[in-house]
């Protein structure tokens, strides 16, 4: 009888072991699924940031003197300036520019020196760099240690002119008044900026954001390097500036740049941030594009 109790109570237990090793090994394959489940869902998500279905084919282009693609910003209103920004980027409204064409790339050090080989042009320079200063003689790294001057005269030699601070902030967020170049809200490694979670810690190669470029498909609007315009900065000039076409003051010390650069906070690369300099300022973060108006381009 003992035995027979002794048994039953063995095969109990046994059962029970079985039974706690089942839900265990249910358990573990619900954990797995649910891994594996939450592995796709991640997938899904990052595929969607990361694919970039616009159509940039729907813009016009032209090649440049200096062999550089230029893409065509159709003539229209936009929305320049932040009422959410600092004081100098008030009042947010509503600009009408005539058409003109925007350098798809930062002018890059390969451009800089052909101008400054043909034209007998001085080096660019620039202050004390934390590292090794010959990256920023790297060719498809866009040029820094270059003044408003410097900018000029390429612009000039290569039959173009930098774009005024109206036309560079239309090119960057186009005519809805995005914050950055790619939509409203900042999104990680979509710009070079401070730090090296975007691969680079000095500059990068033009172009090597696809997923930040303009609505236009114009590359690092934002971040890389900041890009000095034509206009002379006043911080009240939003205030008073014409609606049509404006160019900025007549007269003032300083100089705009725009776009924020590798050395910047995601607040400063901003579409419509603001900032100025001196005209003969050079330095490692400051470069430019070019533009030129549609109707002074020859047939």
């Amino acid at each position: 009888m003992k035995d027979t109790k002794l048994m039953i109570a063995v095969i109990g237990c046994f059962a029970i072991a079985v039974l706690f090793i089942l839900v265990i090994v249910w358990e573990i394959k619900k954990s797995i699924d649910y891994g594996q489940k939450v592995r796709r869902l991640s997938a899904n998500v990052t595929k969607t940031v990361e694919d970039d279905n616009r159509d940039f084919s729907i813009y016009e282009s032209i090649v440049g003197v200096d062999e550089r693609e230029m893409i065509l910003i159709h003539e229209g209103v936009f929305t320049r300036g932040s009422d959410e920004g600092g004081f100098d980027e008030k009042p947010e409204q509503e600009i009408y520019l005539d058409a003109f064409y925007v350098d798809k790339y930062e002018v890059t050090v390969k451009a800089y020196n052909v101008f400054r080989r043909n034209a007998a042009y001085v080096k660019p320079s620039f202050p004390f760099l934390q590292g090794d200063e010959k990256i920023l003689e790297t060719p498809t790294f866009p040029v820094v240690g270059v003044s408003w001057y410097d900018s000029v005269n390429y612009c000039k030699w290569a039959g173009k002119r930098l774009l005024t601070e109206a036309e560079w902030e239309k090119a960057s967020r186009g005519t809805h008044g995005l914050k950055f170049p790619w939509s409203n809200k900042f999104l990680e490694k979509r710009a070079n900026l401070s730090g090296k979670a975007d691969g680079f810690e000095f500059m990068a190669p033009v172009g090597s954001f696809p997923m930040g470029r303009s609505v236009y498909g114009v590359y690092d609007m934002s971040g890389n390097v900041s890009e000095w315009v034509l206009d002379i900065y006043d911080q009240f000039y939003y205030q008073s500036a014409p609606m049509m076409n404006p160019t900025g003051p007549d007269k003032g010390k300083n100089r705009v740049y725009r776009g924020g650069s590798w050395d910047s906070r995601s607040v400063d690369i901003r579409t419509s941030k603001r900032f100025a300099a001196t005209e003969g300022r050079k330095d490692a973060v400051l470069g430019f594009r070019c533009g030129l108006s549609k109707a002074d381009l020859k047939e």
